[in-house]
């Protein structure tokens, strides 16, 4: 958990779920725990994530609306798996505490990690099923303006830091149910608050870079030659790629990965919705993903399983993952302009895939941009798409100012 070397990535799709039956965990509401790890959270941040630097702008658009006496709901783009941690460096300027809805697996990671996000006023949601429990208890508290409630509406680590991927309907029921319940009570208000967290390394790209390549070049068989960095990482990139369809499609195919990867990604998931049963018409990728791991998981708590049939659900969620890694990543090719900040996480991803960990590189600068509130109408449409147009234009500003083009010689 405190590693300084590299860390094992969060279990995102929940394979650590599987067989257990699930069961909501609510927050605690107390102050004493969230002021203590408030003092460490920099250092935490530090220590396992490379974070070394941060910044929250805005805050003072959140406190105008706590101020206010209003329901508050928090929305940032999802693009690491260090976000649901970091989140918490908004309390520090503000002086604010938050609710965090936490997806289930994240408090099955550890029973220390799962006190932590209890005790800092977190509480669980199964991504894999109608969890009416953590519904009620995410409307409850904005509808009584207990603290802001922080909810990711990708719903997932994205990994791709300067786009964003579908924002899903929930947050947008939740508002709603909230500014209804409180408009008929108090006759108070409910807003949304879009939040953006952009990443920026400011350390050495050469130094970090080559001993990763050189792994992965290890890893899949390249010579290690002077190449730019970018033609050595869009090899190994290619040589993963071709490693997948050998092993999904019996063949390598040709072509720009932008119509291989698509091929892949049908070749994984249409024959696990065969076999369970689960249609995929006009569905995004994720969606398709999240109605498998709903019937895997139920299936793997309803049927008692021997060690073989365990082995098989394990390789179906395998899969979903990989088609959801293969659905997130931006396969333009990495020449075409690409940016410190597009290299590194295309390097981290394709390290994770490969090796189920990824080191910490540092230093990291983290900057979290808190926009203006969007007042939630009780009997009006859903706010997801006012929502989207807000990060959105948040995340370009952001992206405009802090994206670092790669230092000469490296391409």
């Amino acid at each position: 958990m405190f590693g300084l070397g590299q860390r094992e990535v969060q279990d995102r799709f929940s394979m650590r779920a599987l067989g257990r039956k699930y069961r909501f965990e609510p927050p605690h509401f107390g102050t004493l725990v969230p002021r203590i790890l408030q003092q460490a959270l920099p250092w935490y941040l530090n220590r396992k994530y490379g974070i070394t630097q941060w910044e929250v702008r805005g805050v003072e658009k959140l406190r105008a609306s706590v101020d206010a006496g209003h329901g508050v709901l928090i929305a940032p783009n999802h693009s690491k798996d260090s976000d649901s941690v970091a989140v918490g460096l908004i309390s520090i300027p503000s002086g604010i505490y938050l609710h965090i809805m936490a997806g289930w697996h994240v408090l099955l990671e550890s029973r220390f990690q799962a006190w932590v996000i209890k005790h800092s006023g977190g509480f669980s949601v199964s991504r894999e099923g109608a969890d009416r429990q953590a519904v009620r208890t995410a409307i409850d508290l904005v509808a009584r303006a207990s603290r802001p409630l922080v909810i990711f509406p990708e719903g997932y680590v994205t990994r791709t830091t300067d786009q964003l991927e579908t924002l899903q309907e929930g947050i947008g029921l939740i508002a709603r149910k909230a500014a209804i319940r409180r408009a008929k009570e108090v006759g108070g208000q409910v807003v949304i608050h879009p939040a953006i967290f952009k990443y920026q390394f400011k350390g050495d790209l050469s130094e970090a870079a080559h001993p990763m390549l050189a792994d992965l070049e290890d890893h899949f068989g390249l010579a290690q030659n002077n190449a730019p960095l970018i033609k050595r990482l869009e090899y190994a990139r290619e040589k993963y790629v071709a490693t997948l369809e050998q092993k999904v499609l019996n063949v390598e195919q040709t072509g720009s990965l932008s119509d291989r990867i698509p091929q892949l990604i049908e070749a994984l998931l249409t024959p696990l919705e065969q076999e369970w049963k689960r249609s995929s018409s006009m569905m995004n990728i994720y969606e398709r993903v999240r109605r498998l791991r709903t019937v895997i998981l139920e299936h793997s708590m309803e049927c008692p399983s021997t060690v073989s049939e365990a082995d098989h659900l394990r390789r179906h969620l395998e899969d979903c993952t990989l088609a959801l890694h293969l659905a997130c990543g931006n396969p333009a090719p990495l020449r075409n302009g690409p940016t410190a900040e597009h290299f590194m996480e295309t390097l981290d991803a394709l390290e994770e895939d490969t090796r189920g960990s990824i080191r910490t590189n540092r230093p990291w600068r983290l900057v979290i941009d808190i926009g203006d509130a969007i007042p939630v109408k009780p009997k009006a449409g859903s706010p997801v798409p006012q929502l989207r147009e807000a990060l959105e234009s948040q995340l370009t500003s952001l992206t405009a100012e802090l994206n670092q083009p790669l230092p000469e010689g490296l391409s």
